[in-house]
């Protein structure tokens, strides 16, 4: 870190003093002194350090571009927890994740967590300067471990949360991936046909100057439009790409988007599942962990992704607000089994909500797994069935002009 160099004036002492500080920026290290009760009247980056600040800065500038995985996050607070629950101070620990780490840009994020929690900050505060990688319900559960003491046994219950989304973004790549080889592939081997193959064929039957069937025309006016238009067609892929992307960024196209994906037939079935099993793990672990029964309707709600069932969980929190259950306003949707609603009553009236949320959670997570076994089960048949049309449609395009050149060959 950049060491430098300072004159300040003492809010409580008389004269002025000098010294060296160490800190991220010099303006880090203005509101550093600022802090311990100095006036700075000069702050300059100590000779010699130029060069190590420019090698920091390009570290800082390349770590910005660089991914962190939900992976990365894991290792790292399974290794905190673990340190924690060995009895290590809370320095040391730092010492060692960011000595370990080869991400440079989790690395400048727990450098400068660091440094925060040294100048008085806690960690779940120092984290708000990093929400891309520490989200809402990672610094909620590590605020809670920090009032209750319980930091350990709160980083566990992250580490559980990331894994189990881990495995179900798995699963769901595990499904999309054979479609995408597919569909890739096709898209290869149509490009090629109609670059190479299908003009070939095409001038073979205007030299022979048959009627040509159906299947052929449309072929040879699909390719006329590859050849002549292919230039068209990206720009229009493209521009109904911007468009939807542009209007899923406003707030009303989110939450339109994230409705009709849970109508989607089977697919949006699985979605549901999946975001209500974050949504009861989240909260579960949340309230385990010591947080407000509203607040932690709050941040699972955003936890569990989706505008949509964020309206339902809002509805839930004011009906706890006003004194009432969760599981009133829940029977309103159907989107939500009567047997989860039942449950969480029953969560209610016995007291232990935290557990019955675990045992929905739960529910949820295995019923997502049964049907996301179901939709790559239906997936294959839907893919052959489709292959299946654009071969038969290739055929029928070139084979029957072929034979009817056949027979007049052998009428001569």
């Amino acid at each position: 870190m950049p060491v430098f160099v300072y004159k300040a004036r003492s809010r409580s002492k008389a004269g002025t003093f000098e010294g060296e500080i160490e800190a991220p920026t010099k303006n880090d290290a203005a509101a550093k002194l600022f802090q311990q009760g100095y006036l700075p009247s000069l702050v300059e980056e100590k000779a010699g350090q130029s060069g190590l600040s420019s090698l920091l800065d390009m570290e800082k500038f390349k770590g910005k571009f660089e991914k962190i995985t939900i992976e990365d996050l894991i290792l790292f607070t399974s290794q905190m927890s673990t340190l924690f629950k060995a009895g290590l101070p809370l320095m040391s620990i730092f010492d060692g994740l960011i000595e370990q780490t080869s991400k440079s840009r989790l690395k400048h994020a727990l450098t400068d967590i660091k440094s925060k929690v040294e100048d008085g900050s806690t960690m779940s505060e120092a984290m708000k300067s990093y929400p891309d990688l520490f989200s809402g319900t990672f610094r909620s559960m590590v605020n809670a471990g920090e009032v209750s003491g319980t930091l350990d046994e709160s980083l566990e219950r992250v580490t559980h949360l990331m894994e189990r989304e881990f495995e179900t973004e798995n699963r769901l790549k595990e499904v999309t991936r054979y479609p995408k080889i597919v569909v890739g592939a096709v898209t290869i081997a149509v490009t090629v046909l109609m670059s190479f193959v299908v003009p070939k064929f095409i001038i073979i039957f205007e030299k022979a100057k048959l009627e040509l069937p159906l299947p052929t025309k449309i072929l040879i006016f699909i390719n006329y439009l590859f050849q002549n238009y292919w230039y068209i067609g990206l720009l229009i892929l493209a521009g109904v790409y911007v468009a939807f992307t542009n209007y899923i960024s406003t707030k009303h196209g989110r939450y339109q988007w994230h409705y009709y994906t849970l109508r989607i037939p089977v697919i949006g079935d699985v979605i549901s599942k999946v975001k209500f099993g974050q949504f009861c793990n989240v909260m579960a672990n949340l309230l385990k962990s010591g947080i407000p029964i509203l607040d932690a309707i709050e941040v699972a709600a955003k936890a569990a992704g989706n505008d949509y069932l964020m309206t339902i969980f809002d509805k839930v929190g004011a009906s706890v607000r006003e004194g009432s259950g969760m599981a009133e306003p829940m029977r309103e949707y159907s989107i939500i089994p009567k047997i989860v609603v039942q449950m969480i009553a029953a969560g209610e009236h016995s007291g232990s909500l935290d557990d019955m949320l675990l045992k929905v959670a739960q529910y949820f997570n295995e019923d997502a797994d049964r049907s996301i076994k179901k939709l790559s089960s239906l997936i294959e048949p839907v893919l052959i069935f489709v292959l299946g049309g654009i071969v038969l449609f290739l055929a029928l395009a070139i084979f029957l002009p072929m034979w009817d050149m056949t027979k007049m060959a052998h009428r001569g």
